[in-house]
This record gives C-alpha cells, sequence and structure tokens, in this order.
C-alpha cells in the first residue's frame, strides 16, 4: 500500500474563529469573570470538536482514479474517482476530490464532491479534466479534502498514484474544400485499386517462374498444355496518403511556435480525414534526429501511433539545415501515394523529400486562407473522433 500524507490548515473561517478565541481568552484573563472562561471552553470544545470530527470523517477513506491515458487539448476527459469507507461505523461528509500537484497544463483541473459515504460502502464520483495543450500531463497524487462539520479546519490526505496522460493536438474537421487539392484525397473513400500480389480473388494465370510457390500452381491446366502455368491473385489495395510535416525553419521565425501548433494541428485533421475515409496514411517528420516515419497504414492503431507522435513532438529537437533527402531517401517502390506537405511559409518550403513521379499538394500556414482551413465545432469533433471515451480505463 502506499503511503499517503496528511495536511492540516485553517481555512479563512477557522481563522476568524481562532482570532476570537484568542481575544475571549485575553478578556477573560483581564477580567476574571465565570461567564467569559465559560465562554472560552465552549469555543475550545468546538474548535477540538471540529478537529477530531474531521480524522475522524476522513482517515478510513480510500479513493482510487480510473482514467483514460489518452486526452484531447481543449476537451474535456472524464475521470472516475472509486471512493470507499473502511470504516465500520463512522460515516464521512462533505467530501471534496481533486489531484495534487497540478500544473498548468490542465485548464481545468478535475472536482469531484461526495456528500454522504456510508460505512463499508463505496462511491463513484465522476469529474473532468481540460487539458490546455497537447503534450503530456503528469497526474501525481489524488487529494481528499474535508472541513466538516464546521468549516473550520480543512483536512487533506494525499494518496500517491501516478499517472501520464497523453494529449493530442485539438483535432478539427477539414474545410471542404481542401481535399480537394489533393487527387487521391477528393475520389470516393475506399476506392481501392487492383494488387497483383494479393490474395483476395483470382485474377489470371500466366507461366511459371522459378521462385513461385509450388502450392500456386494450376495443375489442371498444366497437365493440359504440358507446361507449368501458376495463378495470380488480386487483392484490394488502399488509396495512400503521406502527410508531410516540415517544421525546420520554424527558428527563423518570429511566431514560428506559434504556426508550428497550427501546422501540427492541420497535420492530424489531415491523418483522422484520411483513416475515416479508409485511407492508408502515414506521417513524415523530416529534421528529427531519430526520423520519424510511419508507412502507410488504416485502422485505428494507425491513427493512434500518429496522433501521439504528434502529441510528443518536440520542436527543439527538429534541426533546422537537415535535408530530407539524405534522412529518407525517395523510393518510388510499387506503391504509391498522394504527399500532403504542410509547410510554415512557402518561401522556405521545399519538396526534397517527395519521391519522383509522385503527386503532392502544398499548404503553407502564411496562405492567407489558413484561418479558415480548420474548424473545431466540439460536439462535432466528439462525435466523429470520441478517441477519450472509446478507450478503456486503465
Amino acid at each position: 500500500m502506499k503511503r499517503r500524507h496528511s495536511y492540516t490548515q485553517f481555512t479563512r473561517t477557522g481563522g476568524i474563529f481562532a482570532a476570537a478565541i484568542g481575544f475571549i481568552l485575553i478578556a477573560a484573563l483581564n477580567s476574571q469573570m465565570n461567564v467569559l472562561f465559560w465562554a472560552l471552553g465552549m469555543v475550545s470544545g468546538a474548535l477540538l470538536l471540529a478537529g477530531v470530527l474531521g480524522q475522524m470523517a476522513l482517515q478510513p477513506l480510500r479513493v482510487s482514479r480510473l482514467a483514460a491515458s489518452r486526452a484531447i487539448a481543449g476537451q474535456p476527459l472524464t475521470v472516475h474517482y472509486r471512493l470507499s469507507n473502511r470504516s465500520r461505523y463512522w460515516p464521512g461528509w462533505a467530501i471534496r476530490i481533486t489531484e495534487a500537484r497540478l500544473t498548468e497544463e490542465l485548464a481545468a483541473p478535475p472536482r469531484g464532491y461526495c456528500l454522504y459515504l456510508g460505512p463499508r460502502h463505496s462511491e463513484l464520483v465522476i469529474s473532468q479534466l481540460t487539458p490546455r495543450r497537447r503534450g503530456v500531463v503528469q497526474l501525481h497524487a489524488a487529494r481528499l479534502c474535508c472541513s466538516f462539520p464546521f468549516g473550520f479546519i480543512n483536512r487533506t490526505v494525499d494518496t500517491p498514484q501516478p499517472q501520464r496522460i497523453i494529449v493530442y493536438p485539438r483535432l478539427g474537421i477539414l474545410n471542404r474544400a481542401l481535399p480537394g487539392r489533393s487527387r487521391q484525397a477528393a475520389t470516393a473513400a475506399g476506392d481501392g485499386r487492383l494488387n497483383r500480389s494479393g490474395t483476395d480473388e483470382f485474377f489470371g494465370l500466366r507461366e511459371y517462374r522459378p521462385g513461385d510457390a509450388i502450392r500456386s500452381i494450376h495443375w489442371r491446366r498444366s497437365a493440359r498444355t504440358g507446361e507449368l502455368v501458376v495463378r495470380e491473385m488480386s487483392g484490394n489495395t488502399l488509396p495512400a496518403l503521406m502527410v508531410v510535416l516540415d517544421l525546420r525553419p520554424w527558428r527563423d521565425l518570429a511566431d514560428g511556435q506559434l504556426k508550428c501548433e497550427k501546422a501540427i494541428e492541420l497535420a492530424a485533421a489531415w491523418i483522422c480525414h484520411g483513416l475515416r475515409n479508409h485511407f492508408a496514411v502515414g506521417l513524415l517528420i523530416p529534421g528529427l534526429a531519430e526520423p520519424a516515419a510511419l508507412p502507410w497504414r488504416g485502422g485505428a492503431v494507425q491513427r493512434q501511433k500518429l496522433l501521439e507522435i504528434l502529441a510528443l513532438l518536440d520542436l527543439k529537437r527538429i534541426r533546422r539545415d537537415s535535408t530530407a533527402a539524405s534522412e529518407h531517401p525517395p523510393q518510388s517502390g510499387r506503391r504509391r501515394a498522394d504527399y500532403i506537405v504542410i509547410a510554415l511559409t512557402e518561401a522556405t518550403a521545399t519538396v526534397d523529400m517527395i519521391p519522383p513521379g509522385c503527386a503532392f499538394t502544398l499548404l503553407t500556414m502564411d496562405d492567407p486562407q489558413s484561418d479558415n482551413w480548420l474548424c473545431f465545432p466540439a460536439a462535432a469533433v466528439r462525435a466523429a473522433e470520441n478517441i477519450s471515451n472509446k478507450e478503456p480505463v486503465v
């Protein structure tokens, strides 16, 4: 069991009450009046009773946090606190639940409240926290506070429960006209292309070549013609989209960091748009010492990987003098994709990471229309993505 840390402090009301006790004490000593000594005993007993009852109400309580490990910047993340009372006879009253050692990473810290918790009972308290920006939010300890019964003394118990929450960039919706700039992104979603190396459907027959699998030989046709013939199978290949996030010259711009955050949000929107429409999406970030390049994939796992890379991207690690062609040599390969190049300015934009013959679309943050490329309606984003609520809590 992790060691808990307890704190006790006077509230503002308790400070005023303690000052009143001091005045009564001085008056009683000066006048030696019995009624003042009686009043001093009453108010001192009330203060002592507040401390004892607060200790009895808070000591048997235990709390555990249930929260997802991923969140979205600017959107509330639901946090569940399991509050249990181990006492056999004494209930808990007016329990406040929050987090200890909060940082400026949270725009709205979690705040829960439990009015009454009976002996040997448990209660689920639901709260919310709202991350301010992308990155990592570190939760250290769940905090229980109680000022029962008079509000004079506030007792606090911190239960260490470290948890790391990865905060994705804000997820916006692309302007309808923006996907039209890309040839493939403007096509119908899920419009696959035949790949003769697949295994889904029969494509045709051809002559046997050294290295072909024995199981692919069409024995009936081979026996009829006297020459080995193999079956060719086809499969549907998802249209591919590679998002290139070029932030190398951000140090040379006066508002470089702000433009970088806008570019990251735009890249996240393209990733979600492509995967939502059944594209195979990849990500390329030139300029990093450890190249961040993920191949084309589809599905929820790929979205999680790509958004996590954007969430943890450290701008200080991007080298301005790097050459993308040396880090990621352009290769045409058998699979071709449309490239979405997101750069900071048109003057510093380069396309040295584009393989020969591949189509690309250049989007720069100094474009006069760049402010209209994304919209952030909270209800629509939560309905479309719903990342935080779908993930099982840990």
